[in-house]
């Protein structure tokens, strides 16, 4: 049994679609060899709940974990994974990204759960991934391995999510379309994957399940990725099943994620009882001849949901059901219809209308009565009043709402002013924030961050992005005056609290950041710990600082970050072996972490070791060259030590950058340090 999820594959972007432009042979043949769900949509836009939907048969609300961030899948909701391993199976996930961390539950019922990534060195908006070649050689490795064994694996491929960076040969072919180049090369890597779990003539009793976990807007609606709306760009997603022993078929009748788990279970021949709360059906029967429509009466509802909108900014959450009429009237027809449920609401016919071009919500009132009937009680979000389950507790909590975290309580009802088809210019100025910031663009990135406060002044991410840009360049006074003014407003997220109490601790203030992170004290949460650890131990609470990092560790092992404050720690407690020890844990998880090389250079230094912490200080500054102060380290210990071929040019390029404007009032007394050691040469 082989599970193959892209990210982010629309359900038109391939050639067995109809897409003339795209260049994806290794999945066209599996199309053209096995059945095709051309109908076939997901619950979710967004990586973490969409992948929870397929790899336990059950619908958001019923699992619990509604968007990427802050979730985490409760030991209740038991797995695919877990009942494939009960039948006898070998289990094993290879995973590209960082939202399928095993952090937030996916890894229970796999032998193996590789997700091994780089953590910790993405810089600003960047998510930590790794590409599809490695994970093909893993899940191959895995594979062969366990040759003879019965075997589950899961490969999940990165590309082609944003941003849309192909390599070679592709980023040639398609330079006008790279979103389609990522594509291409995510299909070069399932045929390489291909070839080793299902080789041509001999992959008898092999059943291979391709799917998306979401599209991408490319721009419709106004939308440019994913996660705003819930329109078909984004909701409707490939799926194909391909074994030796099927004969090529194209279903049109609308199937969901939430079938595909059922599907592989019955194909393997385990008993659906081992998992007794799936929501979906089996597909794993012949498909209707081509010459018979569906019956509508046979049809289930799709539910659906888009909440990162309303989790991340406070616009209001998006809702809805794709479904076909109970009692179909002739004109009718039986045709299938999508139901959004917004302040303005939405409906539309996906047959006569697919690219969802005219709301009909006014002129069908029967019809938006009968689909808004169908959205489940359950699904209400945000919960009412006594109905947040501890699952969404935790995860509100872990976002920054709820009084016990001192967040603002989501609003509990919305307007029109707070759709997000009214707020999609402000989507797009975020998106563009984002990609100003990364290209370094941060007087724009400021800019576009500004306005976002003005046009929107009760929405927290404003304020977190607009102190990014200035953070970034220099400006931590003006940033701690919005982050606090922020907080004081209660519109301070959990990221934001973490970015606060680092300046703060950064400002010398870490007694400061200690009371504003103890709310975070009983966090489940790996991030909010780290930042909890590491200001305790700014603050001299060097034994409460161990203890923190270390259940940060329990519940992520491989977090490097982690390792790294626990150097930093060590540091502070003057205990250089152990400092050691800690850096170089962390940099064997991830070798570009710059603070880890830099606490090695330290604690290698303080034990008399100098030539190696210039290489570790060297290899710091290669690897985040935006930190002075390890510029600093690096060019004053070479100069100090005669080591003028490592000491001139730092210590110059040192004076250029902290003499640059925002910067010069803060590295004030360093420079005039420079300045001497440079006459000294």
């Amino acid at each position: 049994m082989v599970l193959i999820t892209i990210d982010t594959l629309r359900a038109d972007a391939t050639g067995f679609a109809g897409n003339a432009v795209a260049q994806t042979p290794h999945l066209d043949r599996l199309a053209a060899e096995g059945w095709v769900f051309e109908r076939t949509y997901a619950h979710n836009v967004m990586t973490l709940p969409s992948h929870v939907n397929l790899l336990t048969s059950q619908l958001p609300y019923q699992h619990g974990v509604r968007d990427n961030a802050g979730f985490v899948l409760p030991e209740r909701v038991p797995t695919g994974a877990e009942a494939f391993l009960a039948a006898g199976f070998r289990t094993a996930a290879v995973v590209a990204a960082f939202p399928l961390d095993a952090r937030y539950g996916l890894d229970r019922g796999f032998e193996l759960y590789d997700d091994s990534y780089p953590e910790g060195s993405a810089p600003g908006f960047a998510i930590a991934e790794r590409g599809g070649a490695e994970v093909v050689a893993a899940a191959s490795a895995w594979w062969t391995r366990n040759e003879g064994e019965r075997r589950f694996l899961w490969a999940h491929f990165y590309e082609p999510h944003a941003p849309y960076e192909p390599p070679e040969p592709f980023a040639s072919r398609f330079a006008g379309d790279p979103y389609l180049g990522e594509v291409a090369a995510a299909d070069d890597h399932v045929g390489r994957l291909l070839a080793r779990v299902a080789p041509a003539g001999a992959a008898m009793g092999v059943l291979v399940v391709v799917t998306s976990d979401h599209g991408e807007s490319l721009g419709e609606h106004g939308e440019s990725t994913h996660g705003l709306f819930a329109y078909d760009a984004t909701l409707k997603v490939p799926l194909v099943l391909w074994a030796e022993e099927l004969a090529p078929a194209r279903l049109d009748q609308p199937v969901r994620h939430i079938d595909v788990l059922p599907t592989m279970l019955e194909a393997a021949g385990i008993d659906a009882s081992a998992l007794p709360h799936m929501a979906g059906r089996s597909l794993w029967r012949g498909p209707a001849p081509s010459d018979r429509a569906p019956d509508a009466g046979d049809l289930d509802a799709t539910y659906f949901e888009a909440l990162q909108a309303n989790l991340h900014r406070g616009w209001a959450p998006l809702r809805g059901v794709i479904a076909s009429p109970r009692e179909p009237t002739d004109a009718d027809g039986g045709r299938l219809l999508k139901y959004v449920a917004l302040p303005e609401a939405e409906l539309y016919d996906l047959e006569a209308d697919p690219a969802e071009a005219r709301n009909l919500h006014r002129a069908e009132s029967d019809l938006v009565a009968q689909l808004a009937s169908l959205l489940p009680a359950e699904s209400e979000w945000p919960p009412a009043a006594g109905g947040v389950t501890e699952e969404e507790r935790r995860a509100l909590e872990s976002l920054g709402y709820l009084s016990s975290s001192g967040g603002a309580a989501l609003p509990e009802t919305y307007g029109p002013e707070d759709d997000p088809k009214r707020l999609v210019e402000l989507d797009r100025a975020i998106q563009e924030y984002s990609e100003a910031f990364q290209a370094g663009y941060l007087e724009e990135a400021e800019r576009l961050a500004r306005r976002a406060v003005e046009q929107r002044p009760q929405m927290g991410l404003g304020y977190t992005i607009l102190a990014q840009a200035l953070l970034e360049q220099g400006e931590v006074e003006e940033a701690l005056r919005v982050m606090i003014d922020a907080d004081r407003r209660r519109l301070a997220s959990a990221s934001l609290h973490r970015q606060l109490a680092l300046t703060l601790s950064e400002v010398g203030r870490a007694g400061d950041a200690v009371r504003l992170m103890e709310r975070y004290a009983d966090s489940n949460d790996p991030e909010a710990l780290n930042v909890f650890g590491l200001v305790l131990a700014e603050a001299g609470m060097t034994d409460r600082a161990r203890g923190v990092l270390r259940r940060s560790i329990g519940m992520d092992e491989r977090n490097p970050v982690a390792r790294q404050n626990l150097a930093l720690t060590a540091l502070h407690g003057r205990d250089w072996p152990v400092a050691e020890i800690e850096a170089r844990e962390a940099l064997a998880l991830n070798p570009e972490l710059a603070l880890a090389w830099n606490y090695l250079g330290m604690s290698l230094f303080n034990q008399g070791r100098v030539d190696e912490a210039l290489e570790a200080w060297q290899r710091s500054v290669e690897v985040g060259p935006g930190d002075l102060d390890v510029l600093f380290n690096l060019a004053a210990t070479a100069a100090r030590t005669g080591r003028r071929e490592i000491a001139r040019p730092a210590l110059e390029r040192f004076l250029r950058e902290a003499s640059a404007p925002g910067r010069r009032g803060r590295y004030a007394a360093d420079i005039e340090t420079v300045r001497a050691l440079l006459r000294g040469l």
